[in-house]
């Protein structure tokens, strides 16, 4: 059996990171590379920063941040959407189809 995993190396900011992952994550590891650097960038043009090690840590609090407000809207929809599931399930019991 072949191996699946690959070594991988990514550039985040200036520093080259080699992992080994499964060779079907490639294609994520390569668009989290560009999301992250264009991110990196971004706040390198617009925000004083020390180090890079500063621009990193800003990077990665905005992606959190902006994962549990997508979190916590998605959980908002969800408690939308089960009731009204619901209701359709409860008409189309009425109303079979033949």
């Amino acid at each position: 059996m072949e191996d699946d995993n690959i070594k991988v190396t990514v550039t985040i900011g200036q520093n080259p990171l080699t992992v080994i992952i499964k060779k079907e994550w490639e294609h994520y590891f390569r668009e989290a590379e560009k999301v992250i650097n264009d991110s990196f960038f971004d706040f390198a043009k617009k925000w004083q920063y020390k180090n890079q090690q500063d621009l990193t840590n800003m990077v990665l609090l905005d992606f959190v941040v902006k994962g549990l407000a997508d979190k916590e809207r998605l959980k908002e929809y969800d408690e939308e959407l089960i009731p009204m599931m619901e209701s359709l399930k409860k008409l189309t019991e009425e109303f079979p189809i033949d």
